[in-house]
């Protein structure tokens, strides 16, 4: 029988097993632990807990080298902090990766890899974490910016003081920006170096267009953007050459000034956000950290290995986890506030 027919036979959880067997055969899949190792010789260690260098190494514990912190006094190993720190079933960690990358809903994981649903959610937000400083690199050239509305959405939280929407349309949207809604400040440059965070809850003003993204442009860079007035201000503010466009007039000047690679940005990002069938606000930032990170290991040699790279270097991971539901309420509140 051909094997191309035999494939066909087997059901999707089989083929998965059959393709994580043959990427294991070949060495495709990446071993953390030895990324780790090799990351760990070209960067300095640093203490996870209070971000002190002044450490000393303190033996061995599981066949990785511990270190103890002089400052903090807390011992801790090249793991300690990143998003693999704790796991426990690490070969199906491992196949979670690939997952990811394939941008595989939590439930279809699960069932593929026999586990529980919690434990793929707990693993997918701790590699999102992990991804915080991929979202947020410095711009060359030309910068395309557009900021973008999302409705709140509070799936997922148990204690709401209202009645809980049964369907999407029972929610009484309003029209146009309002404090419903959150607003994602979307930025990119001609090399495919794009950043997506949440500026805040309504419409975007000076101050939350700096935070965003005011870190990331100087003047060397050029501004294109749309006629948003409070965009216009703080590209003056900056002193940046700016280019605005209104949609209806005109898309072009001088046959480079545009906005159309953040317009494709945001057409991407619908049309890949989709499949979770709604997002809470409160990981949305997790979110765009991976949309980002997807958008810029696109087209590279082996994506699985600088996936493996990134979350094995950053070992902020687990304090950015722990703190998602502090900063939703940083967000939130002064909203709440209002109403």
């Amino acid at each position: 029988m051909n094997i191309q027919e035999i494939i066909k036979t087997l059901s999707d959880k089989e083929k998965h097993e059959l393709f994580q067997y043959l990427k294991n055969e070949n060495s495709q899949i990446p071993r953390i632990e030895q990324v780790c190792n090799d990351v760990s010789k070209e960067q300095v260690v640093n203490c996870p807990h209070c971000d002190n260098s002044d450490i000393y190494g303190h033996g061995i514990y599981k066949g990785r080298k511990r270190y103890k912190c002089k400052n903090c006094g807390k011992t801790f190993n090249d793991l300690t902090g990143t998003a693999i720190s704790g796991i426990k079933k690490v070969d199906k960690f491992h196949e979670y990766l690939q997952l990811t990358i394939e941008s595989l809903t939590i439930r279809k994981a699960a069932e593929l890899l026999d586990l529980n649903v919690k434990t793929i959610f707990d693993w997918r937000h701790k590699l999102l974490s992990s991804l915080l400083l991929v979202n947020g690199q410095v711009f060359s050239g030309i910068v395309e910016c557009d900021d973008k509305q999302l409705d709140i959405n509070e799936k997922g939280r148990r204690n709401l003081d209202r009645d809980a929407y049964k369907r999407p349309s029972d929610r009484k949207k309003k029209r146009g920006v309002s404090n419903d809604k959150v607003s994602i400040m979307v930025a990119t440059d001609r090399k495919e170096n794009p950043t997506m965070k949440i500026a805040k809850i309504g419409r975007v003003d000076e101050e939350s267009i700096e935070k965003t993204i005011g870190g990331l442009v100087d003047k060397k860079n050029i501004l294109c953007s749309d006629s948003h007035p409070s965009i216009i201000a703080w590209a003056g503010t900056k002193k940046l050459e700016h280019h605005t466009f209104v949609a209806t007039r005109q898309h072009v000047k001088d046959k480079c000034y545009h906005v159309q690679h953040v317009n494709s940005l945001d057409s991407l990002y619908e049309r890949w956000v989709s499949r979770f069938n709604g997002i809470s606000t409160k990981y949305l930032p997790q979110y765009l950290n991976w949309f980002v990170f997807l958008r810029k290991i696109k087209g590279t040699i082996n994506p699985l290995m600088d996936f493996a790279r990134v979350i094995s270097s950053n070992i902020g991971t687990l304090k950015t986890f722990r703190g998602i539901e502090d900063e939703y309420l940083k967000l939130i509140i002064p909203q709440i506030s209002k109403t």
